[in-house]
């Protein structure tokens, strides 16, 4: 039996915590599918299409991990897509929480969710401290996920120049 996992996010920008997240999948499931979705509770920073391109860029060594995006419910995309199970990365506790209320959530609607807690090395990471240092100028290499810190300061550059009065 084909097994597929859905990794649904924002990645903005991704992070070597996410970096681990589909690496670990992409060892244990047949087909991995890294999603950007959108949260209506967060304002992102970059546009989906630099995130696309972010994740194309981090994911590339890995043959059996998809990109995608998608603005519907993770649950339908699920569905729509015969996946058998959602994995989402867990920092803390307070992460916890909050994915363990999207898997009940997900789960009510028939989508399964597997909580993956990350390494002690990777918990202090996120794309909001990886924004709050491009911000300040700050170096990103030791946050981005592999391959993207390039695309990721080229990105921002021109958003910045595109964003001046």
């Amino acid at each position: 039996m084909k097994t597929t996992v859905l990794l649904p996010g924002t990645y903005d920008p991704p992070t070597r915590g996410h970096f681990a997240v589909i690496e670990t999948a992409a060892a244990l499931f047949d087909e991995v599918h890294a999603v950007i979705f959108i949260n209506p509770d967060k304002t992102c920073l970059f546009p989906v299409s630099d995130r696309l391109d972010f994740l194309r860029r981090a994911t590339a060594a890995f043959p059996n991990v998809t990109v995608g995006f998608s603005d519907g419910l993770v649950a339908d995309y699920v569905r729509e897509n015969g996946i058998g199970l959602i994995l989402k990365g867990v920092r803390d506790g307070h992460d916890f929480v909050y994915e363990r209320k999207m898997a009940d959530w997900n789960g009510a609607r028939g989508a399964k969710t597997l909580l993956l807690p990350t390494s002690p090395e990777l918990s202090a990471i996120s794309s909001t401290v990886l924004r709050e240092r491009l911000k300040s100028g700050q170096p990103i290499d030791d946050l981005a996920a592999p391959g993207t810190t390039d695309a990721i300061l080229a990105a921002y550059r021109r958003l910045s120049l595109d964003n001046r009065d």
